[in-house]
């Protein structure tokens, strides 16, 4: 090959890196003007409602109270109990699940059901919020005992079948290779659930007469409402379960191998390791993993919209309902008219929800960065 030749091919490939760097430079600037523009939009949208704010007003509706206004602060109220009570579901499971599979599962395993708990992140919300309206409401709705029983005896039926499997023989240990515990923790569960489900029959046959809501009222001083906070907590940490763990996962395993080391050296066992070494050194990739959690909670439209009962109230019960930014915005905007001012406070809700997300998600990959720049 000529000295020409080779000049030519040396010139080209430079100018194919140039056009492609200046190409990925140019969506970049597309994407963050889009995103600007949307800013912008919204703003121009909602500006009249700080340029005369007599002429609005936002209510604060009660479960007895006339709403004088569009109730903004009871959708507020409702969007953090939603994500709040979405958190307390998944955010110890995920966060355990994590721990385990990163410390404790194998490799072989951990291969198999790593994918399988990420690919449950793909399911539409819609699906999740269909099944949460039509079955889990009432399904939770006629076995509230149950309910009640199933954190007692699905954690005791947790402890017993490892304080067996520790007590028994070795030669009778049929789950003693690393991993295999896990079928029998599963086990566990379903039989812990199958005994609530039981005992919370005979428990109502025995005590419950003029049905839920009346006892609940005169037992317990509260309301219950089929679609409540506690049915859209479970449903809705399914959906944020998914990230939580991936991200959690990912935070544990980046510990450097050193840390288990010099633990276990000092005669530390693996679980005191794994909780008093790697979960602190991982805090801050799963605070990222929890806030990330958090913005998709926040933002989430279908769950909420199917299972909350979207009742504008401000109450912290796990019995009743309440009424969320994102559900507020997908039923009354194709109701507002274009300039009224439910259609700008519409654009306002929305503007809460880009703002939440946007801040949180930054926050989020600035913890995210800082853990890169540590064990990096």
């Amino acid at each position: 090959m000529t000295d020409r030749a080779r000049g030519w091919r040396i010139d080209r490939r430079r100018l194919l890196d140039l056009l492609v760097g200046r190409l990925a430079a140019l969506c970049g600037m597309v994407l963050i003007l889009t995103i600007l523009s949307v800013f912008a939009v919204i703003l121009w949208v909602i500006y009249p409602l700080f340029t005369s704010p007599a002429e609005y007003d936002w209510g604060i509706s009660g479960p007895e109270g006339i709403e004088p206004g569009y109730p903004i602060l009871p959708l507020i109220f409702g969007t953090l109990k939603g994500a709040v009570y979405a958190l307390l579901f998944a955010v110890p499971v995920s966060v355990l699940a994590a721990l385990y599979a990163s410390q404790f599962l194998p490799r072989a395993l951990k291969e198999r059901l790593k994918p399988l708990v990420e690919v449950t992140a793909a399911v539409p919300s819609v699906v999740l919020g269909f099944i949460g309206g039509v079955w889990l409401a009432p399904f939770l709705a006629s076995h509230v005992f149950a309910l009640f029983l199933a954190p007692v005896f699905i954690s005791g039926a947790v402890a017993a079948a490892f304080v067996v499997r520790h007590l028994a023989p070795v030669r009778f240990r049929v789950f003693s290779p690393p991993g295999r515990e896990i079928w029998l923790l599963l086990a566990a569960v379903l039989a812990g659930g199958w005994l609530a489900l039981e005992c919370g029959a005979l428990l109502e046959a025995a005590w419950l007469r003029a049905g839920y809501e009346t006892w609940f009222e005169e037992s317990l001083g509260l309301t219950y409402a089929e679609r409540n906070a506690i049915v859209v907590g479970m449903v809705m940490g399914l959906a944020v379960a998914p990230i939580i763990f991936t991200l959690s996962e990912e935070a544990l395993s980046a510990v450097p191998r050193s840390y288990l080391e010099g633990s276990m050296s000092l005669g530390a066992t693996r679980w005191q390791t794994a909780v008093r070494i790697v979960l602190p050194a991982a805090g801050a990739g799963i605070l990222a993993a929890v806030l990330l959690g958090l913005s998709r909670a926040i933002g989430e439209t279908m769950i909420v919209l199917f299972i909350s009962g979207n009742v504008p109230v401000m109450d912290w019960s796990a019995f009743s309902g309440f009424r969320a930014l994102s559900a507020s915005v997908a039923l009354d905007l194709p109701d507002a008219a274009r300039g009224d001012s439910l259609y700008r406070v519409l654009f306002f809700a929305a503007f809460l929800l880009l703002v939440s997300t946007f801040a949180i998600n930054t926050v989020a990959e600035l913890v995210r960065r800082r853990l890169r720049r540590r064990y990096a």
